[in-house]
């Protein structure tokens, strides 16, 4: 794993599944779809709007969104209940569109106030998972060549609602040369430098950059909650230790990121997650070129895909003792040392690691303080922790639900 994905990365630079269609220009020109020497480009370009100095600029955004989060769960309790069941993935959906609308859209849509709706509403239509969308999707899996003959749309239904949104915030931003430090800055920036031969930022491609970020992030980060939260629900002892530490953090740093960052316990909670579950279960890669494997006489002929599939290699005792146990304190300072090199790996690795991991987890964690803090979380009858077989990422059921009580 460790040479196709770092070592010899140039023999496997390129994903095998793709999204690619040759009418949508959207879903052709971002990271995941793109291939070499466009994809380094582009990767070059992104890097340094997803730096730890740029995340940190993003972190009041997302604090504004818990803030509303917090209201909205509030509210739900305002009538003395103190314990009750609570829809968490419709509640972490409707968080994580307004966080990453607001960091890549560079708008406030509000998805907790029904009366603004339509954003979060054209998100769902867009990126619902159809009959017709999910044969698309094993097509492209299975048989990639196919892909650009199938008239997939990345957005969906929603692509023409996503194009206006994108367009009007990118040109009121340039009128009124307001700065969020957002993508959106970013990306006019892009546009306005000198362009390269073999990729533009312009048109569909500018706004490719904005919905890829905010499909990934958003369903990583639902997924990321969900399971999070159920899991503290079964190791009540954990989630009393989890509490705590937020607690005693908040009391001295306040809700600051650098507060958040020395959450320790709590950064290891949501990695031993993202062990278990992995947002997107299978890393892909194809030869593009004979490659042999170093030792041994097997050739990789040009062409042919390799898979990694996350759940197997995370669950791995050889790698992970007792792996199915969930055990935060695997990825404590004394024994994150153990753990070899892509052996764990939730976003990938090698050059073409996950660019908006440290995002994608500095979102979830604010979530997670904004619901721990307040509230003890059980689980009820109907909660098993069932996966949504039908959609691309591992993500939970959509009647998701768990008990809140109110501290």
């Amino acid at each position: 794993m460790k040479q196709i994905l770092i070592k010899d990365f140039n023999y496997f630079s390129n994903r095998s599944f793709t999204i690619r269609s040759f009418q949508d220009e959207i879903g052709n020109t971002n990271l995941f779809s793109l291939k070499n020497p466009q994809w380094k480009y582009l990767r070059t370009k992104l890097s340094p709007i997803f730096s730890s100095a740029k995340v940190k600029k993003l972190f009041h955004l997302m604090v504004e969104v818990a803030n509303s989060m917090n209201k909205y769960l509030d509210d739900e309790f305002s009538n003395s209940t103190k314990t009750k069941t609570i829809m968490i993935k419709d509640v972490t959906l409707k968080y994580t569109t307004d966080v990453i609308s607001s960091v890549a859209f560079g708008i406030q849509v509000n998805s907790f106030n029904p009366k603004t709706l339509q954003f979060y509403e054209e998100a769902q239509k867009g990126l619902k998972m159809t009959f017709f969308r999910g044969i698309q999707l094993i097509i492209s899996f299975f048989f990639p060549k196919l892909s650009p003959y199938l008239n997939a749309r990345m957005l969906g239904t929603s692509t023409n609602f996503f194009r206006k949104v994108f367009w009007n915030s990118m040109d009121n931003r340039e009128i009124t040369k307001n700065k969020r430090e957002d993508l959106i800055d970013s990306l006019i920036e892009l546009k306005n430098d000198k362009q390269d031969k073999d990729f533009k930022f312009e048109g569909d491609a500018l706004l490719s950059q904005s919905a890829i970020f905010f499909i990934a992030g958003r369903e990583s980060t639902v997924s990321t909650i969900c399971f999070t939260l159920y899991e503290l629900a079964k190791h009540p002892e954990i989630q009393r230790r989890t509490r705590e530490e937020i607690n005693e953090k908040l009391k001295e740093h306040g809700m600051t990121y650098e507060g958040v960052q020395s959450m320790k316990y709590l950064h290891q909670v949501v990695s031993e997650i993202l062990r278990l579950y992995p947002p997107a279960p299978i890393i892909d890669r194809v030869a593009v070129a004979d490659y042999k494997i170093p030792g041994t006489d097997i050739v990789i002929e040009k062409g042919t895909s390799v898979f990694i599939v996350l759940t197997a290699l995370h669950c791995d005792p050889k790698y992970h003792p007792d792996p199915l146990r969930f055990n935060p304190d695997r990825f404590s300072d004394e024994n994150k040392e153990n753990i070899k090199q892509c052996t764990y790996m939730p976003f990938g690795e090698g050059p073409r690691i996950c660019i908006g991991a440290r995002i994608g987890q500095l979102q979830s964690i604010i979530g997670l303080i904004t619901i721990i803090k307040s509230y003890e979380i059980s689980l009820n009858s109907k909660c098993k922790g069932d996966l949504d077989i039908r959609n691309i990422f591992l993500s939970p059921v959509n009647d998701f639900s768990l008990n809140l009580t109110k501290i």
